[in-house]
């Protein structure tokens, strides 16, 4: 009797595993496949760039920089427009002699473009303040018998700004379009072009009484070097320029 058994178990053990390969295998999914289209709506853009809109800040700058450099606003465009936050009041723009409170500002950065030529602003978040952000010369006279220390920053959008180095002092802002006549403008954009980053310097020699130390920073987009020539009309349009906004 028990060996019966023991021959039953295993004939229904045999017929399990007879059924079990029989058994169809399913067949794995084509990697090849392209997923199934998802019917969720897509993410939101990321706010904080917003270059389509125009809004106060965005009118703000355009609206000096046309009337820095002589156009028209409808022949500058907005590239782009981001929220930020600055760590200084100066909205993140410092010059030598001006002081600037440490203190977080909200505000954007925004990036125009006329003529090919694109431009940088930093402003406070509704427009009300405007600082341009894409410097082009930065010229420096110091010493000489008259005690001399003035600074003038010149910027690309056409902006000015004179200080001296005293902590009484204060600066004068003036533009381009103000003080120069439109073939000057053109020479100052052949510069910018032409010539790349550039540092000049026309001190007298060291050792010399009362020696004046003249310095000339560009910030250009080319890759040329100023010849003597050339440096010695960017000192001259730097000092005059200078004297024109001081008069």
């Amino acid at each position: 009797m028990r060996r019966v058994l023991i021959l039953a178990m295993l004939c229904s053990l045999w017929l399990a595993a007879c059924a079990s390969a029989a058994a169809p295998t399913q067949e794995p999914a084509d990697a090849t496949e392209p997923p199934a289209e998802s019917t969720e709506p897509p993410a939101p853009a990321d706010s904080t760039t917003e270059a389509s809109v125009v809004g106060p800040a965005e009118e703000a700058v355009i609206k000096q920089l046309a009337e820095n450099l002589g156009l028209e606003e409808s022949e500058i465009s907005l590239v782009s427009s981001e929220t930020t936050e600055f760590s200084d009041a100066c909205l993140g723009i410092t010059m030598e002699g001006v002081m600037c409170a440490q203190v977080i500002t909200p505000g954007r950065i925004i990036v125009l473009e006329a003529n090919g030529i694109q431009y940088e602003y930093h402003t406070s978040e509704g427009g009300d303040r405007v600082q341009p952000a894409s410097r082009g010369l930065v010229w420096k006279r110091e010493g000489g018998i008259a005690g001399f220390c003035d600074i003038l920053t010149v910027f690309r959008s056409g902006e000015i700004f004179t200080t001296r180095c005293t902590a009484e002092a204060d600066g004068k802002m003036g533009s381009l379009a103000s003080l120069l006549t439109a073939r000057e403008i053109q020479q100052f954009n052949k510069w910018m072009t032409a010539f790349g980053e550039t540092e000049l310097d026309a001190s007298d020699p060291k050792g010399v009484a009362d020696r004046m130390v003249v310095t000339l920073e560009l910030i250009g987009n080319g890759s040329e070097e100023p010849t003597e020539a050339e440096a010695q009309a960017l000192f001259e349009f730097a000092q005059n320029l200078y004297q024109e906004l001081t008069q």
